[in-house]
């Protein structure tokens, strides 16, 4: 015993293994009707450990062990239809959650004489000498009449089949199975109203009166054929008027017909699909994007508010074009004036997108605007200043996908253009010179105050309101319960940790890449481009390039492409695609003090203007002439009342003359933007917008030129009209602006 007795502590410290675990088993019937991942299949046999399952419709077979079929109605992939072979009349119950709370009791009472019946065992017996008295003690404890005996049969055979799975919802009444479902109409009836309603869909102004008459003609057209082999005296009044005709369905029947056509088909073929689809979608709450720049939406629009001038003369409303990252909801760039929504447009504000923005020159901003890096993917709707062929390249070049979103479709972009009301709302609309949503929302004012921002304060407020207001405040959209919402600099904090982006490219790069592009050939006194000429010593060494085809009798000369910046015609890129150089063509000596600074819009603008006046071809000095004589007649105009449609051109001219600025720059010192200078310290930077003499509000005008201007008879008198510069005469002729490089 006391050798023994050592050893009892060393036993109990032993771990145990135990090699095999059993899990419980299934008892499923055979001929079992389950559901596994949507699709139904019968319970077949056991083999073994697995069950054996037969698909349905395609007789492939499944086999899944016990465990299999734990897990899977653990996540609700497994469901027992019906148990054994059920009798056809035995309807499907309902799921237990569409049991109301009437029905429910109603289950609570069948289950408790089921549950009466079951606890029998194996003393159970369908008799009536048997359950008679179990139902009567049951009875007596509710107080109430004991059911009939079949009524108790049918309760077991419903708990049978499907009381593993649905509970007490097993024995509810199916009353929506009730009555019978067959059509009360004759064949020739029903056949007639499936042709009115094919009428009644098959156009917009068509109405139910109108297809009905194609329903009473179907109805005689089908008693002319077959109404004399037609039993008419036994089929009764209900299908033969009084003069022995076969009867059409009442009008009241084809309208409830019509009515039971679903809308969307309905609106399908009155209004067209994309009217459907419209009033008949659905909203889907999609993920966000892992990181930043991945998707990125871009969208215009007018602001609520007009604009001045230095010198007060009013402009009217500008446009913005906004750059919103999906994935943190902050704004990435924008440009805003009275650029026509263009290429041109697009890429000040695709410049500023992808630079960094140095806001150290603005006084009374708080916050920093972090935002710069590659693009990924860019959605665009289908504005045509966004579909087109150089904003494409732009792509393949700077290596974003361009995404266009379905036409007419504006809530594909919804948080964006939701961004343009709260933007209006938020800022504008309590800013003098706004102009409010519309019509009806302004007649509630009697004053709205003047205008009196420029457009340079007015991107500086939007500067401000973006970064200390937008960036800063809850956006619902955002956060990991869509709905409750979290901050935009919080979630690119979060983000941007991990974030990383490509090299940017330099400003230069960048203006080769995206800028306005085109294929010409090169002659041995350069390359002319929208009479512009360029030329440079390089072009040398592509001119004696084995490669390059000089023009000869039936072979065309060698093409060469072309971009250049928008905003400045000084200076073209040029593509040399045999060697993959870039290179860099100035305007000639002759063109150069023309095109030094000059915007393509007012390049496009003057040679429309010059074109007119000349009707014709035009050279560089006949060019330089009308760019002399529009400075002038700006002059003249700024004390003289000027209409609207005359507003935004003067407004679009003036402003790239004056400011000539990008929304965003990249420089050696520190990549300052100068998009929105001085918007809270006009005095300071107002010397430095006003540089340009003829422009100037309180610079005296250049002085006339000295060539004489070609005669213009007058209506009345045919004498030659003293000034083109005359606001009248200007009126009559100016159809000299162009938005898109169209002239009119």
């Amino acid at each position: 015993m006391s050798a023994a007795s050592p050893q009892a502590p060393e036993a109990t410290s032993q771990h145990i293994v135990v090699e095999h675990v059993e899990l419980p088993k299934f008892a499923l019937q055979l001929y079992s009707r389950v559901s596994i991942d949507g699709r139904e299949y019968r319970t077949r046999q056991k083999l073994g450990r697995e069950w054996l399952f037969i698909d349905i419709q395609t007789e492939d077979s499944k086999l899944l062990t016990d465990a299999d079929i734990a897990g899977l109605q653990a996540c609700g992939k497994f469901l027992v239809l019906e148990s054994g072979l059920v009798c056809e009349k035995t309807a499907r119950p309902l799921s237990p959650l569409v049991c109301s709370e009437k029905v429910h009791q109603s289950n609570l009472r069948k289950s408790e004489y089921v549950t009466a019946c079951l606890a029998l065992g194996d003393n159970l017996r369908h008799s009536r000498s048997v359950l008679n008295p179990i139902l009567k003690e049951v009875a007596e404890r509710r107080g109430e009449n004991p059911p009939g005996f079949t009524s108790v049969l049918n309760w077991l055979q419903e708990h049978r089949q499907y009381g593993s799975s649905y509970g007490t919802a097993a024995y509810s009444d199916r009353h929506d199975l009730k009555g019978s479902r067959r059509t009360k109409l004759a064949s020739w009836q029903e056949t007639a109203i499936e042709a009115g309603i094919n009428v009644y869909l098959a156009g917009a102004r068509i109405t139910v009166d109108l297809a009905y008459a194609t329903v009473c003609q179907r109805v005689r057209e089908y008693d002319n054929e077959f109404g004399l082999a037609l039993d008419k005296a036994g089929l009764g009044p209900r299908f033969v008027q009084p003069n022995g005709n076969l009867r059409p369905p009442s009008p009241r029947t084809f309208e409830r017909r019509c009515a039971a056509v679903d809308r969307f088909t309905r609106d399908v073929a009155k209004r067209g699909e994309r009217y459907a689809r419209s009033r008949n979608r659905t909203y889907a709450t999609v993920a966000l994007p892992e990181r930043p720049y991945e998707q990125v939406e871009v969208d215009h629009g007018r602001l609520d508010i007009l604009i001045i001038d230095e010198s007060g003369i009013e402009f009217g409303r500008p446009d913005i074009i906004v750059f919103r990252d999906r994935a943190t909801s902050m704004i990435l760039g924008f440009s805003i004036g009275f650029e026509e929504p263009s290429y041109a447009a697009f890429i000040q504000g695709l410049r500023h997108t992808i630079y960094p923005k140095n806001l150290s020159h603005l006084t009374g901003i708080e916050n920093k605007w972090p935002c710069f890096g590659r693009i990924e993917n860019l959605f665009v709707d289908n504005a045509l200043h966004f579909i087109g062929h150089n904003i494409e390249e732009a792509g393949r070049e700077l290596g974003f996908n361009v995404v266009r979103c379905a036409p007419r479709s504006p809530w594909l972009k919804g948080s964006l253009e939701r961004f343009f009301g709260t933007l209006n709302v938020g800022l504008l609309h309590s800013l003098p010179g706004t102009t409010l949503e519309n019509v009806l929302a302004r007649r509630d004012h009697e004053t709205l105050g003047d205008a009196t921002l420029s457009l340079t304060e007015l991107e500086g407020l939007i500067t401000k309101w973006i970064c200390d207001i937008y960036h800063v405040q809850v956006t619902k959209g955002l956060g990991i319960i869509r709905g409750v919402g979290d901050v935009p600099i919080n979630v690119w904090n979060r983000k941007a940790k991990t974030y990383q982006t490509a090299p940017l490219p330099s400003r230069d790069i960048f203006i080769s890449l995206a800028g306005d592009t085109i294929e010409r050939t090169i002659q041995r006194d350069g390359v002319v481009w929208d009479h512009i000429k360029y030329e440079g010593a390089s072009l040398i060494a592509i001119l004696t390039d084995t490669r390059h085809r000089a023009r000869q009798a039936g072979r065309p000369t060698t093409k060469y492409k072309l971009v250049r910046d928008p905003q400045d015609l000084g200076t073209i890129n040029l593509i040399n695609h045999h060697t993959g150089e870039v290179l860099a063509l100035h305007a000639t000596d002759a063109h150069r003090k023309y095109a030094d600074g000059l915007t393509l819009h007012q390049h496009r603008v003057i040679i429309a203007r010059a074109k007119e006046q000349v009707r014709g071809e035009c050279d560089v000095d006949q060019l330089m002439r009308t760019k002399a004589q529009l400075a002038e007649l700006i002059c003249q105009l700024r004390n003289k009342p000027i209409r609207k449609k005359v507003q935004r051109k003067l407004a679009r001219y003036l402003q790239l003359e004056t400011a000539k600025k990008l929304s965003s720059t990249i420089s050696a010192q520190d990549f300052e933007d100068s998009s929105a200078t001085g918007f809270l310290d006009l005095a300071a930077h107002a010397p430095e917008i006003l540089t340009d003499p003829p422009l100037g509000g309180a610079v005296l005008a250049p002085p006339r030129p000295r060539w004489k201007r070609p005669p213009s008879p007058t209506a009345d008198s045919g004498a030659p009209s003293d000034d083109l510069s005359d606001l009248d005469q200007f009126k009559k002729i100016k159809n000299w602006s162009v938005s898109d490089g169209r002239t009119s």
